[in-house]
C-alpha cells in the first residue's frame, strides 16, 4: 500500500478529525450551558456553578445545574438538551425541586458547605425571604398540553423562544434586562430585596407641563405631558414586544436594535444631553393628579385649574407601557462594567429628564382596547419614520382587527406550531432561526382558506363553521378562538394525512415538501376543493394521499414561488382525483 507523504493534501485529508456523537453532544451541552450563564449574568445575576454537585435535600438526592442569585431572588435551573423521555425527566425534576423549596434552610446550608466563599451571598437573606424559582430550560421546545403543565407546579418552563429573547435583551441592555426577567416571573418591587416598612420613594411625582391644553383622543383617552428622569423611566417601563415569551396577541413592538442603542448611548456620552422629542407611554391605572394644595383631582378637573398640577405614579417596575421611544430610554441601561462610558451614563441616568407624553385611559377601558389605541398611535408615529417591518405591521393589524383574513391566518399558524404535523416547525418569532418562514404562507395562501369574507362565488372554512358568526363579526374573543380552533383542526387533519403518507420526504431535510412553495400549493388545493368535497376528517384526507407519489427532491421539484396555484392543480388532479373541467371552475 502506498504511504502518504507527510504534509501532502491527501495526508491532511486522511487525518481530518471527526468528532464522535458523544463528543458532539458534550459540545452542544456546553454551548447551551454557556448561553444560559451569559444571559443571566449579563442581566445582573450572580452565578453559582452547582452542576455535578449532589445534595441530599428532604427525601431526595438532588443536583442543580446552575443557581443564579439577585438579592433574594434565586433562579434554580435545570438545563437539558434531551429530545426523548422528556416527560419523565420533567416529573423527576419537579419532585426534586419540590423538596428543595420545602427545605430551603437545608438547601442553603448544603450550598454553603459546597461554596464557603459564597456564604455571604447565600446567607444574605433569611430563607423565608428567599424567593426561589425552579426554571426548566430546554434547548428543544417542551410540548405539553395546558393540563400537563399544571401537573408540574414547581417548575417554570423557559422555552427556547423565551431564552433567545432574554439572551437578546441582555446583550442589548445588560443589567437593565433583569426587569424583563422579573416581569416573566410576575414579580413586583415589594418582592425583591429586604422587606420595607416605609413607603419612602415608592412614588414618582412630576409637574404636568400643559395642564390646560391636554388633548383628548377617542374613547375618552386623555394625554398629559411631564418630565421624568431617565433612571425612573428605565426602572418602571416595559415594552409590548411581539417576540417575547407571551402568547398574548396584544404585542406589537419590534425588538431592540443593538446598533441603535449603541449609537444613542455614544451620543449621550459625548453630548451629555437628552433628546428633545417626546417619549410616548401608556400610564398605569394608579396614576393620580393633585392641585397646588395637594388635593386629588380627576383628569377632567385639572384642565380647568389655573395653577400648577402634578401627577403621581407608583414607583413600580413594569408599570409604564412604552409606545414610542424604547431606544431612547434603554440607551441609559446599566452595563455593570466599570468603564468611562458607564460612569458617564450612570450620572446622566439621574440627571437627565426626558419629556414624556402619557396616555391616561378611562378606568372602564379593557386591556384589549388600550392595546388597540396604543398600537394605532405607534403606527401613526412611525409611518413617516424608519419603515416599520412587515411582521410588526401584521401584528398591529391583528390587534386592530382580529377577524381580518391575515389576522386569523396568523392565529392559525401559532396554533399549528403547538401540536400536530407542524409542531415546533413554524417561525413564530424573528428569533426562531431555521424554521419554516410563515409570512408568505399567510399572505399568499392561508388567508384565503380562513377568511370570513370569501370572494363572490368562492368558499372558505368559514362557510363550514357552525359557530356563532354574529359574535365573530363583533370580534368577541371566544368566537374568534372557536373559529381559529376549527381552522386549526381542519389543517391538522389535512397535513397530518400528508405527513403520514409522505413521511420519508417529510422528515428529509433536503426535501422540498416543507418548503413554502409546497405548503402553499397544498393549502390552495384545500381551498379550491372546498366547493367540491367540503371539509372532511383525517380518514378522508388519508385516503386522498394514500398511494399518491410525488418527487419533492431539490433536483426534481418543478415549481417556483410564482407557481403555487399550478402545483395546487397538480394535487387536485392526482390526489383528489378532480376532473379538469371541474378544476377549471374552482
Amino acid at each position: 500500500m502506498k504511504k502518504l507523504k507527510k504534509g501532502t493534501k491527501s495526508a491532511k485529508k486522511a487525518k481530518k478529525y471527526v468528532p464522535t456523537p458523544e463528543q458532539l453532544e458534550k459540545r452542544a451541552k456546553r454551548a447551551f450551558k454557556n448561553k444560559i450563564v451569559k444571559t443571566f449574568t449579563e442581566a445582573g445575576f450572580q452565578y453559582i456553578p452547582t452542576n455535578d454537585q449532589e445534595m441530599y435535600i428532604g427525601l431526595r438526592k438532588v443536583e442543580v445545574d446552575a443557581l443564579f442569585v439577585y438579592e433574594n431572588i434565586w433562579l434554580i435551573c435545570e438545563d437539558t438538551i434531551k429530545k426523548t423521555n422528556i416527560r419523565d425527566h420533567i416529573r423527576t425534576k419537579n419532585e426534586a425541586f419540590s423538596q428543595i423549596m420545602t427545605n430551603m434552610n437545608l438547601f442553603v446550608d448544603s450550598l454553603v458547605k459546597l461554596f464557603p466563599e459564597k456564604e455571604e451571598l447565600l446567607r444574605r437573606y433569611d430563607s423565608k425571604r428567599i424567593k426561589p424559582f425552579a426554571l426548566y430550560i430546554s434547548k428543544e421546545e417542551v410540548i405539553l398540553s395546558d393540563d400537563d403543565f399544571s401537573l408540574f407546579p414547581k417548575l417554570t418552563f423557559v422555552q427556547p423562544k423565551t431564552l433567545n429573547y432574554f439572551q437578546w435583551i441582555s446583550q442589548c441592555i445588560k443589567r437593565s434586562a433583569r426587569n424583563e426577567i422579573f416581569r416573566f416571573l410576575e414579580l413586583k418591587n415589594a418582592d425583591i430585596g429586604p422587606v420595607s416598612s416605609t413607603r419612602e420613594s415608592a412614588e414618582i411625582t412630576a409637574p404636568i407641563i400643559y395642564p390646560k391644553s391636554f388633548t383628548g383622543l377617542k374613547n375618552n383617552v386623555r394625554i398629559v405631558s411631564f418630565m421624568m428622569s431617565a433612571e425612573d423611566l428605565l426602572n418602571t417601563c416595559y415594552v409590548l414586544r411581539k417576540d417575547n415569551w407571551s402568547d398574548s396577541i396584544w404585542l406589537y413592538q419590534r425588538l431592540i436594535e443593538k446598533s441603535k442603542i449603541k449609537g444613542i448611548r455614544s451620543f449621550l456620552e459625548s453630548k451629555g444631553e437628552a433628546f428633545y422629542n417626546n417619549i410616548i407611554v401608556g400610564l398605569p391605572d394608579r396614576v393620580r393628579f393633585c392641585d397646588e394644595e395637594g388635593n386629588y383631582k380627576t383628569i377632567d378637573e385639572i384642565g380647568d385649574l389655573e395653577g400648577n398640577c402634578t401627577l403621581t405614579l407608583p414607583k413600580e417596575m413594569n408599570s409604564i407601557c412604552v409606545i414610542d421611544g424604547q431606544h431612547r430610554i434603554f440607551a441609559h441601561y446599566e452595563s455593570g462594567v466599570d468603564s468611562r462610558q458607564e460612569r458617564t451614563i450612570a450620572e446622566l441616568r439621574k440627571q437627565l429628564h426626558l419629556l414624556v407624553t402619557g396616555l391616561v385611559f378611562p378606568p372602564e377601558m379593557s386591556a384589549e382596547e388600550q392595546a388597540r389605541v396604543q398600537s394605532e398611535i405607534f403606527v401613526d408615529i412611525n409611518s413617516n419614520a424608519k419603515l416599520v417591518p412587515q411582521n410588526v405591521l401584521l401584528q398591529i393589524k391583528r390587534i386592530q382587527n382580529p377577524i381580518a383574513d391575515e389576522s386569523i391566518a396568523q392565529f392559525v399558524i401559532e396554533k399549528l406550531n403547538k401540536q400536530g404535523a407542524f409542531q415546533n416547525l413554524l417561525q413564530i418569532s424573528t428569533l426562531d432561526n431555521g424554521k419554516i418562514k410563515t409570512a408568505s404562507i399567510v399572505r399568499f395562501a392561508l388567508r384565503y382558506l380562513v377568511t370570513v369574507t370569501p370572494a363572490e362565488g368562492k368558499q372558505s372554512l368559514f362557510t363550514y363553521w357552525d359557530g356563532d358568526k354574529e359574535a365573530l363579526f363583533a370580534m368577541k374573543n371566544d368566537a374568534v378562538e372557536d373559529y381559529v380552533k376549527f381552522c386549526d383542526a381542519t389543517l391538522r387533519n389535512y397535513f397530518g394525512a400528508i405527513k403520514k403518507n409522505l413521511r420519508i420526504q417529510w422528515e428529509d431535510e433536503s426535501s422540498k415538501l416543507l418548503s413554502v412553495i409546497a405548503i402553499n400549493g397544498f393549502i390552495i388545493a384545500l381551498t379550491r376543493q372546498l366547493s367540491v368535497k367540503g371539509v372532511q376528517n383525517f380518514d378522508f384526507y388519508d385516503k386522498v394521499f394514500n398511494g399518491w407519489n410525488f418527487d419533492f427532491s431539490k433536483e426534481n421539484f418543478p415549481y417556483t414561488s410564482s407557481q403555487y396555484r399550478k402545483f395546487s392543480t397538480r394535487i387536485l388532479q392526482e390526489a383528489f382525483k378532480i376532473t379538469d373541467d371541474v378544476i377549471d371552475t374552482i
